[in-house]
């Protein structure tokens, strides 16, 4: 009974993180045993694509966060099992959440934001509305930009710089506006991160 005790402390703390994994590996499998034609149009469905946020923006934004385009596209889960549970942890799940999906939500509104001027000016080509963007990494990166507050101020900077760093390189050099999104959703996390730190200092005072 001692011996498992820790391990069902560690897995109560986690049970968010284990929850999101477990729901992606089972979308990713229905999907991915449905033939190829099916799987395509399910992943365009979910798909916070432009036009697909133009007929049913909050259905696309909240479906979107469960679905990966593949199979090989499942080694997201263990940074998402990782990132997660340790925010979960360290904020509670109520917070995770919000830190994720304002993650999830507002780099998706800024990325469209973006193909939309693209567009509107013929800067891009009026195929990319019908793209697919779905998955977890937009929320991920949010979950790990609030999670640099975890590490020493000095430390902090440095991973701070260099996550910033490798972000807008990756931006600036991906033919996809979803290095944008990471981007985008990697601030969101350290901003929110930043917000949280005032407040508590404020309410410590």
């Amino acid at each position: 009974m001692l011996v498992r005790s820790p391990l069902r402390k560690r897995l109560r703390g986690a049970d968010l993180a284990i929850a999101y994994a477990v729901v992606l590996v089972v979308v990713a499998v229905v999907i991915g045993v449905q033939p190829v034609a099916e799987g395509r149009r399910l992943v365009l469905e979910s798909s916070t694509n432009l036009e697909n946020l133009r007929i049913a923006p909050l259905v696309v934004l909240f479906v979107s966060a469960f679905v990966t385009s593949s199979l090989t596209g499942l080694w997201i889960v263990a940074p998402v099992l990782w990132a997660y549970a340790v925010a979960q942890r360290w904020l509670g799940r109520g917070p995770t959440i919000l830190v994720a999906a304002f993650g999830h939500v507002f780099a998706t509104l800024a990325v469209a934001v973006l193909l939309a001027s693209g567009i509107a000016h013929h800067q891009l080509d009026r195929d990319l509305a019908r793209e697919p963007d779905v998955g977890a990494s937009y929320g991920l990166a949010a979950v790990v930009g609030v999670l640099t507050l975890r590490l020493p101020p000095r430390r902090r900077r440095w991973v701070v710089l260099a996550g910033t760093g490798v972000g807008l390189v990756a931006a600036l050099v991906s033919e996809t506006f979803t290095d944008a999104g990471h981007l985008i959703a990697w601030g969101i996390g350290l901003a929110m991160g930043q917000v949280g730190l005032a407040i508590g200092r404020h309410t410590a005072a």
